[in-house]
């Protein structure tokens, strides 16, 4: 079991830092061919997809996973479930690119990015036909990751093929579609070893309409306080601002993407243990959060100190505006995977989606107001902001939810929060002294800063795991 889980673990790791890297990969190249303006007007039109995605999966994913993951062992039981879920997700979809085209055509805002809005549209029809949480409920990490990484590569090799000027953007904006939904085209063939898909021509929807609705305005709320100071800045500043913030968001979203992705890989099996026993339920998220929390602390202090430089390695002198937002969104990182834990792993695994649905519809109104006064002041940084003040809010509704109406604390080692101390002051040396080595600022002095503080921290953790590994064994015992 805990072989399996960690082998789940790793390989929906593995997919999501190729899904990172990827980006990482074509980013250098795509931005200097397009340039500020045109990543601005893609990042402006992807966020506007975003919302329409989520309406067209209108919470099918989680609800699926949550309920799948508790009857698999029933066939029949799941393909009724699976056939019900993907009829719903036709009619969503329609419904998402019917409202899609009207807004479209209706603001004269959005109709300049037309164009672009309908290339990446494609993404929402992948994104329902794929029905990639059949995949989710067996745990069948392997076919996923397998699956994306030749899609990606194939992608990859497109974008320095097609994409050379900056009229290319069109293309860019198909390719990125493709690399990311593209797979989904095999699941058609792929999930029928696992169940039939078929319409049901005899749906009983008031059946699904009340969690699937919670879960979606759960999860457009998320979106709204995640990307709508990306939308807002496109209204009220300029698409090289846009880009140069989307650049700063997209850094960050990458590092809590990847960390997110071994929590996620965590709930089929946190549903499957809730209904054996609910001590071990706990023991088992204890153990989750302690080794988050392991994690979060060095990423959050590197992103920090080492902001410029990642800017400068990944995008260039170009985006180096955007190293006050990204040092801002940071601490966003501590408060947004926190909330992930209480909101995936405690709240919707114990069917309290409405406490969700609490938390992130305060948190997602409060950053559209504080968007609405901050960035027209003081642009990018105020987006930064309003964002980790959104993150923050959901993470306390929610911790205080899962206290009051299941009475589940979580709680921190002390061996946690010595190796935390640890970690951050060890991150924060080898970042001095790095800066002191290597004290000219250019692309080839950012490498070697970032490569130096990344190793000469990862061999001091291993010293230390290896001096104090009898005690750093309690984290594992919470």
């Amino acid at each position: 079991m805990k072989k399996s889980l960690t082998i789940n673990a790793a390989l929906n790791a593995i997919r999501q830092t190729l899904a990172i890297i990827f980006p990482l990969i074509t980013f250098p190249y795509a931005s200097r061919v397009l340039g500020n303006v045109e990543y601005g007007r893609y990042s402006f039109s992807a966020s506007i997809i975003s919302y329409f995605i989520l309406i067209a999966t209108f919470g099918i994913n989680n609800y699926a996973v949550r309920e799948g993951a508790r009857i698999r062992d029933d066939k029949k039981k799941l393909e009724n479930l699976v056939s019900d879920l993907f009829t719903i997700s036709l009619f969503t979809t329609t419904l998402s690119m019917v409202m899609l085209i009207l807004i479209t055509f209706s603001s004269d805002k959005m109709v300049s990015y037309k164009y672009l809005i309908f290339i990446q549209s494609i993404s929402i029809v992948l994104s329902t036909i794929g029905v990639d949480w059949v995949n989710t409920i067996y745990e069948d990490f392997l076919y996923i990751t397998i699956r994306y990484i030749i899609i990606q590569i194939l992608a990859l090799i497109a974008i320095f093929a097609f994409v050379k000027v900056p009229n290319d953007i069109g293309k860019y904006c198909l390719i990125l579609v493709l690399g990311s939904y593209g797979g989904n085209l095999v699941n058609i063939c792929y999930i029928r070893k696992y169940v039939k898909l078929r319409i049901n021509a005899r749906l009983d929807f008031k059946k699904y309409i009340i969690p699937l609705f919670l879960l979606f305005v759960n999860s457009l709320a998320t979106v709204i306080y995640v990307n709508s100071d990306i939308t807002m800045l496109g209204f009220f500043a300029d698409d090289k601002m846009v880009g140069i913030y989307a650049f700063s968001s997209k850094i960050y979203n990458m590092v809590k993407y990847l960390i997110n992705a071994i929590l996620i890989v965590t709930v089929p099996r946190l549903a499957y243990i809730i209904c054996k026993s609910k001590e071990k339920y706990e023991k088992f998220l204890n153990i989750i959060f302690n080794v988050l929390l392991l994690l979060l602390a060095p990423c959050v202090v590197g992103m920090y100190v080492l902001s410029k430089p990642i800017i400068m390695l990944v995008g260039g002198s170009q985006y180096l505006a955007g190293d006050g937002s990204l040092k801002i969104l940071s601490f966003s990182l501590i408060f947004a995977l926190i909330a992930s834990i209480f909101s995936n792993c405690i709240l919707i695994i114990n069917r309290l989606e409405k406490r969700c649905l609490v938390g992130t519809v305060a948190s997602a109104t409060i950053n559209v107001i504080l968007n609405f006064i901050l960035i027209p002041k003081i642009g990018i940084a105020g987006a930064a902001i309003t964002t980790v003040l959104a993150e923050f809010l959901n993470m306390f509704i929610q911790a205080a939810y899962s206290r009051r109406d299941l009475n589940i604390n979580l709680t921190i080692s002390k061996w946690t929060i010595l190796t935390m101390t640890f970690e951050i002051i060890v991150v924060i040396s080898f970042s001095v002294i790095s800066k002191m080595i290597f004290v000219k600022f250019d692309t080839l002095s950012s490498v070697f800063r970032i490569l130096f503080s990344i190793f000469g921290s990862a061999i001091s953790f291993l010293i230390f795991a290896i001096v104090f590994k009898g005690k750093l064994k309690h984290i594992l015992k919470v």
